[in-house]
């Protein structure tokens, strides 16, 4: 298992995405979309948490980001 629980509603395409310490970001369909736009792209898919809490984005490491883009395909 990843570093991230990452859950997606299949209802309504809000994703959550939890770290292991227990905060989290829920975010948009449209976000989850653009997060999966930006999937090859860290840094890019960083921002793209960012724009919806700056604190949370700080504090993913390289590996969490790989394990967004390899979920959210």
């Amino acid at each position: 298992m990843g570093k991230l629980n990452i859950e997606l509603c299949p209802e309504t395409g809000i994703c959550s995405i939890v770290k292991s310490d227990g905060t989290k970001v829920d975010l948009l369909p449209d976000e989850v979309d653009s997060l999966r736009a930006a999937a090859a792209q860290p840094e890019t898919a960083r921002q793209t948490i960012a724009d919806v809490d700056a604190d949370f984005a700080k504090t993913l490491q390289p590996e969490e980001l790989q394990q967004l883009a390899a979920e959210l395909r």
